[in-house]
């Protein structure tokens, strides 16, 4: 069972150092260390939760295989020295795994697909392409630098969103201190003067009592409510489908999730056209698609499309797709250019969603600030409302 080991020791030169490794045990570690010359060792087991690797860890590892690869180094010695700089258990894992079906006699992509982890079929499929031509170093360089491309744009993805998450949770948090701390204060002074308190007033004096008497219980089922979504999430794709199809209706979202819809297909789609992929395995692969149910169920139906003989743009839907897109396309195959027209088409809509989501940031930090202004600013008129009326409070 492989295991996270901190150590500690003195190297050849009589240096201190210290580290961290994953090893299936303290021995087996103990003697990697011996071996690369290292003495006076000290290890002990660091316990962690195992995660899932990120996907900036899956392209780190791609990107070492590739260089490998390119310096001419066997497949086989290229992950035996990425996996002794693995830091993640799972990752760990998998590339032992594909060390072991390498020596049982594998091909590299008939081991990605027997294991079925953190490669979406696209890729393994460009994979077994490079095997077939010999070129597999290229090939995991064009991986790489897609993938890279695609991290770029999560990463603005979440920037944009990280933003209105913090103000909401800013926002929330507030309302929720002067509900429970401050709020009950002002219920006892207008309590003691009896007399009769505005609607806003009176609402907030309910729901702050509700929330006083019930935050335990709130916290705790609001807890337990945030895990089972999140299992939920994983293991029902309708529920992915549902939250694709809800921001889709969003007017801010709408183009933004639809654009990098466009980019994905066309951007791996001209990448295994150019690596000489038949059209109906590149569509065959993009129904494996769990990330994006719809484009899983729009590949599913072009594909039967192509093989009742029409063409690619034929079967585009235009609402998923949009006209323009589908016209370029339909170029594309009438010029004999497909991969290039779509390699023109990721690029430029490329240009769309880095303007679009420059807009789109400028555009909810005025929002937000709106928003959080109208919740803190609704519950202090509610509170301080009753004092506008002064003679009533002086008797």
């Amino acid at each position: 069972m492989i295991a996270e080991f901190h150590w500690k020791g003195v190297n050849r030169f009589g240096q201190k150092q210290k580290g961290k490794c994953l090893a299936e045990s303290r021995a087996q570690l103990e003697k990697q260390l011996i071996h690369k010359g290292y003495s006076q060792l000290k290890i002990s087991r660091n316990f962690v939760f195992r995660s899932a690797p990120k996907q900036e860890e899956i392209t780190q590892t791609l990107n070492q295989i590739a260089l490998l690869l390119s310096a001419a180094i066997p497949l086989k010695n290229a992950l035996a020295m990425v996996l002794q700089n693995c830091q993640n258990i799972p990752l760990y894992q998998w590339i032992n795994q594909l060390i072991q079906q390498l020596e049982s006699g594998f091909a590299l992509s008939s081991a990605l697909e027997k294991l079925g982890k953190f490669l979406p079929s696209q890729e393994i499929q460009l994979i077994k392409m490079g095997e077939t031509s010999g070129q597999l170093a290229t090939m995991f360089c064009k991986i790489v630098e897609a993938r890279t491309k695609s991290e770029k744009l999560h990463k603005k993805m979440k920037k944009i969103l990280f933003y209105p998450v913090i103000v909401l949770c800013i926002s929330l948090a507030l309302s929720l201190g002067l509900l429970i701390f401050i709020v009950p204060q002002f219920a006892e002074l207008y309590d003691s003067k009896g007399k009769s308190l505005p609607f806003i007033t009176e609402i907030l004096f309910l729901l702050s009592e509700f929330l006083t008497e019930n935050i335990q219980t709130i916290s705790m089922f609001s807890l337990i409510m945030s895990i089972f979504s999140i299992w939920l999430n994983k293991k029902i794709p309708f529920l992915t489908r549902l939250k694709l199809a809800i921001l889709s209706h969003l007017p801010i979202f709408n183009q933004t999730i639809t654009h990098s819809r466009i980019i994905f297909f066309c951007q791996h789609s001209a990448l295994m056209l150019q690596a000489h992929i038949r059209l109906d395995r590149i569509l065959h692969s993009f129904i494996q698609t769990k990330s994006d149910p719809v484009l899983s169920s729009e590949s599913e139906l072009v594909l039967k499309l192509l093989q009742q003989g029409y063409r690619l743009n034929d079967g585009l839907n235009p609402t998923i797709f949009g006209n323009e897109v589908i016209q370029m396309i339909a170029i594309g195959e009438q010029s004999g250019n497909l991969s290039e027209m779509l390699n023109h088409i990721s690029e430029l809509y490329q240009q769309r969603l880095d303007y679009q989501i420059d807009m789109l940031s400028q555009l909810l930090e005025p929002l937000l600030m709106i928003l959080m202004g109208i919740i803190i600013g609704t519950i202090l008129i509610g509170l301080y409302l009753p004092i506008f009326d002064m003679g009533s409070i002086v008797e």
